[in-house]
């Protein structure tokens, strides 16, 4: 990947079918990690939504990953945690897989690669909110909690498998960066 423009209301990323292929796989499993098997919330009416909220399955939080991009509002006191995770963590999930499907809608339209992925300006922060979690979720799998944990993934022989992810990981910093630089 070389080529960032922004065009009016549009920016053009040029990735080569590779790139444009991991990413996509990327956004896709992290959505999959997201979803519960159940149905997104769509009601207009705001008592039906906070009802439908309140019964809806819980992620799983054993899941590094998900305590991570959920974590607890309240941990010295479980039960208010709780709470807050019954009332807030699916529509916080419903409008992750939202953003996530706008970013993987854009990459198919690419057409792996073939032409520059275009991302509308107006939904930038989809974008940018979407691979900043694609990037927090290999952190998380990546063991990466400090600076001097990514120095030392970063000084990692070329053999090891955590390397190619580490190298994943710092691309979609680079991929970020270009996007805000465009905002």
């Amino acid at each position: 990947m070389r080529d960032f423009k922004r065009s009016g209301p549009l920016i053009k990323m040029k990735l080569t079918d590779y790139e444009a292929t991991l990413l996509e796989s990327l956004v896709d499993q992290f959505s999959g990690l997201l979803e519960d098997g159940s149905a997104p919330l769509e009601s207009s009416d705001p008592f039906e939504r906070l009802a439908a909220e309140s019964v809806a399955p819980e992620l799983d939080t054993s899941d590094p990953v998900i305590a991570r991009l959920f974590p607890d509002a309240y941990p010295e006191d479980p039960g208010a945690s709780a709470d807050f995770r019954r009332f807030t963590q699916a529509r916080q999930r419903d409008t992750r897989l939202t953003e996530a499907e706008i970013v993987l809608t854009a990459l198919r339209d690419c057409d792996g690669g073939r032409h520059p992925v275009q991302v509308r300006v107006i939904e930038l922060d989809a974008w940018l909110k979407t691979l900043t979690a694609v990037r927090l979720s290999l952190a998380v799998r990546l063991g990466i909690e400090t600076t001097s944990d990514a120095e030392e993934l970063d000084q990692l022989p070329d053999e090891d498998p955590r390397l190619y992810i580490y190298r994943v990981y710092e691309w979609i910093a680079y991929l970020t960066e270009n996007l805000i630089g465009l905002a």
